[in-house]
């Protein structure tokens, strides 16, 4: 899950260096060029960042599950499941799985005979040389389920992990740590605190993607006040949140 945290760091450094375009154009313009938008960019990217990183991380996480690499959470106390089995996937996208499982002796005979050629067939073995050669093979097979991959990221891309509640569900599928509780914990801050200030990021940014930012209460073609320092302390403070989830999970 690595390359989550990895991406989300370059997606917010791309972030920092829309900042500084902005504050070079303003110490070089004059104070009647508009240069604002840059920063209202940088605030959406930022929030996009932190989106994305929920996605991949939560992705990643749950085919690490499947594998067997990563523990699966305990089912809550209202259920016998945990949310990762009761994630759903098309039965036709595991119908090979299926047809594998129903016919495993010809599909594994097929496997080794293409990984250790038709001499090795040939030869007489005992069950003990066969064991590690079959796990093996089913472990592949395992580690290879891009199906479910794709059937993961088809059902997520639907869905925005932005407000506080959206992204405990999304981890939820792969944890059932006490999300905000601990990230709260490692930033010094209550969990109300932290989820307060995620959803006014949130707010701003659903203002300048879904609104134009336009401030109702001004004249026409007013906008909401948007500065350096603000948007500065949104790109921290949304750095510090996923670092805090990474560390977590």
């Amino acid at each position: 899950m690595q390359s989550a945290c990895e991406q989300f760091r370059i997606s917010i450094q791309r972030v920092r260096d829309l900042i500084s375009i902005h504050n070079s154009v303003k110490a070089q313009a004059t104070a009647a060029l508009d240069i604002s938008d840059i920063l209202r960019s940088a605030l959406v990217l930022s929030v996009s960042a932190l989106d994305y990183y929920v996605h991949e991380v939560v992705t990643l996480g749950m085919l690490e599950i499947h594998r067997g690499t990563r523990s699966e959470p305990a089912a809550t106390a209202n259920t016998n499941q945990s949310a990762f089995s009761k994630f759903k996937v098309s039965l036709g996208s595991a119908n090979q799985d299926r047809k594998v499982t129903i016919d495993i002796g010809s599909w594994i005979e097929s496997e080794i005979q293409q990984n250790y050629g038709d001499d090795f067939l040939q030869q007489s073995h005992n069950i003990s040389s066969l064991i590690p050669i079959i796990s093996n093979t089913i472990l592949n097979r395992l580690n290879n389920n891009s199906w479910l991959e794709a059937e993961i990221r088809e059902s997520l891309s639907y869905k925005s992990f932005q407000e506080p509640e959206k992204i405990a569900e999304a981890i939820r599928l792969i944890s059932n740590k006490k999300l905000w509780d601990e990230v709260a914990n490692k930033m010094g801050r209550t969990a109300k605190d932290v989820k307060q200030q995620i959803s006014l990021i949130v707010d701003r940014r659903n203002k300048i993607a879904h609104e134009a930012d336009i401030d109702p209460s001004l004249g026409l073609g007013s906008r909401w006040n948007i500065d350096e320092s603000m948007v500065n302390d949104a790109v921290d403070f949304i750095e510090q949140v996923v670092e805090s989830i990474h560390q977590i999970l």
